[in-house]
């Protein structure tokens, strides 16, 4: 039985770490399916690294899903791309029309490979290049065959205990992480590592300033990457960290959590994915609810804190973009990651129904 909310007891929020988590070398080559590339500070420099490569061969311009987190648009503009915006279905699948001499970012949303890959990665047209940000996706077969004119960003940090990490297919020379990084590095392990030690003295009360530390910590990561897109270098003990997590063990805990919540909720709200395909591992359990915010308020007061995927940027309007406004306006990201197993479902479920 889950302790009174007003207990040191959380579902959601950023990965605190647990020295014991690290427990074997798994290297970063289980997470890139065989791939070649590059490591950076986050996904959003790595994406960054693809469009200064598109950049040096005269590509300016790219099209963005209208479904989309405006982090996205920061190495764009940094960079000075055109970029303009298409559709995307109800379901999440892209309906770009690329054009010659461009880029397509094409998303795979919570964890599913979107549909259109298939067809865009056989595009014959000129001077076309696809772009695949598998950040959601980092533990699910996102792979494909070499390309010249195509590429993934990927992003572990959605997945694990890394306030630093992005990937991309462009192999280059990795750069040296700046003292700001390397700090901002440490100090979010430390804060991770109280975080931990905090949520395990499950008799004592919350202590506001003790969260009000180790948050603090991680918004401090959070805005310098938003200040320093294109910042790429990423620490040693970051890619040590990463080296150490079960990446296998991560994935199964997620699946296995993903199965049993919509056993328990499917039939009382509307989940935007139905089906779990053998090789996807999941972000989250994703529900479109009416009174979306109202529900989120609703279970961060119980304690399970739920993020939003995504407040969008100002030019995608209803008017153009009804699909992409509604997705944002109405879906909710439930917990279901490694650190939570069936009890912890349970719970949620309970708590999602209760405040319906």
């Amino acid at each position: 039985m889950r302790l009174s909310i007003n207990k040191r007891f959380a579902i959601g929020g950023d990965f605190e770490f647990k020295i014991e988590d690290i427990k074997k070398k798994d290297k970063q080559e289980t997470l890139l399916n065989g791939q070649k590339g590059t490591w950076s500070a986050s996904g959003r420099s790595a994406l960054a690294k693809i469009l200064k490569h598109l950049k040096d061969i005269g590509i300016q311009e790219i099209l963005l899903p209208s479904f989309l987190c405006e982090s996205i648009l920061q190495p764009v503009k940094k960079l000075g791309f055109r970029y303009s915006f298409y559709p995307v279905t109800k379901s999440l699948i892209a309906q770009p029309e690329p054009k010659p001499r461009t880029a397509v970012l094409v998303i795979h949303y919570f964890g599913w490979i979107n549909p259109s890959t298939c067809n865009l990665r056989s595009e014959q047209i000129d001077g076309f290049y696809l772009i695949e940000d598998a950040s959601q996706a980092a533990l699910s077969n996102w792979s494909f065959a070499n390309s010249e004119n195509r590429f993934v960003v990927l992003s572990p940090r959605k997945f694990g205990p890394l306030p630093f990490g992005g990937w991309c297919n462009i192999v280059t020379m990795a750069e040296k992480p700046s003292h700001a990084i390397e700090c901002l590095a440490w100090r979010s392990i430390a804060a991770r590592l109280a975080k931990s030690t905090y949520l395990t003295e499950h008799g004592l009360p919350v202590d506001n300033k003790i969260e009000e530390f180790y948050l603090s910590a991680f918004m401090a990561v959070e805005a310098y990457l938003n200040n320093h897109p294109t910042d790429s270098g990423i620490p040693q003990i970051i890619l040590d960290i990463m080296d150490g997590l079960d990446w296998a063990e991560i994935g199964k805990r997620r699946r296995a959590n993903w199965q049993y919540l919509h056993e328990l909720l499917s039939k009382f709200v509307e989940p935007l994915m139905t089906d779990l395909p053998t090789d996807v591992v999941p972000l989250g359990y994703v529900i479109r609810l009416a009174y979306r915010d109202k529900v989120r308020k609703a279970l961060a007061a119980r304690r399970i804190f739920c993020p939003v995927h995504w407040p969008l940027p100002t030019e995608i309007t209803k008017s153009r973009f009804p699909n992409a406004v509604k997705l944002s306006e109405t879906s909710l990201t439930l917990p279901i990651d490694q650190r939570y197993g069936p009890e912890d479902m349970a719970f949620m479920a309970k708590a999602v129904k209760d405040v319906l």
